[in-house]
């Protein structure tokens, strides 16, 4: 009915003259191509399905892959941003003053743009603005599609491991900021230059990419785990390259099931070690009616931490966490409210003497009014058997369209 009375509207609008009296009454197969052929302008001027054929977006977030959306020849655009407003408490769980003081960040704002040379050929890239004076650009790469499951990428990536890692705007993740997990064991947003193949087949997709390895010279493990050592695709040494691959599932509605994995050397010939590095996951989403369950592992080594600029007490990373939410407003129109939980673990020097783990629990709320915008509110309960971290409250504003 909606696909009609398009039809009908854009009949009206382009000033299509009706039948006279003298015109030969258009048999069934002529209705048919008007007809086609009017719903395929009203899908170029609503920016639908391309006139090729439908690409799979390989991993990436709804506003990331419109140009796989696009009609070729036409440039896409789309757009994300969150602005974070933290209130960490004062004192440790000891006591102590923790040094926090509360911020209002506008985190990062996001332009997408992204163009189809033809039915094979596309460019796709992401230029952050982070706050608020600083500009990066998250992924940039020319893709060839060799058929319609199988595609080649070359240019800036994002490495493919994580849950948020690839699928990261605001309105895809309940918490006001993404979880710990995912940001010191797994370095979100982790993006580096390379080369490599995304393939969709009977359920399964996958993403194989040859990428500059991690720079040990940046690393700190104990402090933020792996994320000192991203490149970033600035100018970054190449001497040792790495691995990244991931596999998921889809094959039941609304159950996503996958593992990834990354190795390569860090030293880039500059250090006192190869510095070899290596990080694996497994994770798992369920979509069920209101419900929604998020899953993830993680662990990684650094080889010979101790001779690293800045010492390691280990050589291990480890972390999980489980996710829980539930949409109070689900099937009563577009928007949702979800409350939601997650407790999650990591250790950035888990074969270290002692324990070093952090734990937390996060319990808030989401609120999406449209399906683009988010408000999101929560507070972590951080926990280690030093009592040297501080709780927090956080609050978020973001969009994505």
């Amino acid at each position: 009915m909606l696909r009609m009375s398009l039809i009908l509207i854009t009949v009206v609008a382009t000033g299509a003259a009706p039948l006279s009296a003298q015109d030969p009454a258009p048999d069934a197969a002529e209705l048919a191509r008007r007809l086609e052929l009017l719903a395929a302008e009203v899908q170029e001027l609503r920016g639908g399905a391309p006139a090729g054929p439908a690409l799979d977006s390989g991993g990436l977030g709804p506003a990331a892959s419109t140009v796989y959306r696009a009609s070729p020849g036409r440039l896409s655009w789309a757009s994300y941003g969150e602005v974070t407003y933290k209130r960490p408490d004062a004192t440790t769980d000891g006591g102590t003053p923790s040094g926090l003081g509360d911020s209002w960040d506008l985190h990062r704002a996001v332009l997408y743009l992204g163009y189809r040379f033809d039915e094979r050929w596309l460019f796709n890239a992401e230029i952050e603005f982070e706050h608020g004076d600083e500009v990066g650009i998250e992924f940039a790469y020319l893709e060839a599609r060799l058929n319609d499951a199988v595609g080649v990428r070359a240019g800036h990536l994002l490495t493919p491991l994580g849950l948020v890692n690839e699928i990261h705007e605001p309105t895809t993740f309940y918490s006001a900021q993404r979880p710990l997990v995912e940001t010191f064991v797994i370095p979100s947003t982790w993006h580096e230059n390379g080369v490599g193949v995304v393939a969709d087949w009977r359920g399964f997709s996958g993403r194989a990419y040859v990428m500059n390895g991690f720079d040990a010279s940046g690393f700190d493990l104990s402090k933020d785990g792996l994320r000192g050592g991203r490149q970033g695709g600035s100018k970054a040494s190449a001497e040792d390259l790495a691995l990244a691959a991931r596999l998921d599932w889809e094959g039941i509605p609304g159950l996503l099931l996958g593992v990834g994995a990354f190795s390569g050397d860090s030293g880039q010939n500059a250090g006192a070690s190869d510095f070899a590095t290596s990080l694996m996951e497994a994770h798992a989403q369920w979509q069920w009616r209101a419900l929604r369950l998020r899953g993830l592992w993680a662990q990684g080594s650094v080889d010979d931490a101790a001779l690293l600029a800045t010492p390691a007490p280990g050589e291990d990373l480890e972390g999980w966490y489980l996710e829980a939410g539930w949409d109070l407003l689900a099937g009563a129109g577009a928007q949702a409210l979800t409350p939601f939980l997650r407790w999650e673990e990591f250790d950035l020097s888990a074969d270290a003497p002692g324990d070093s783990g952090v734990r937390a629990l996060s319990l808030g709320i989401s609120w999406q009014p449209t399906p683009q915008i988010v408000f999101k509110a929560d507070y972590t309960d951080l926990r280690n058997d030093a009592d040297s971290v501080a709780d927090t409250f956080a609050f978020t504003a973001g969009w994505a369209f």
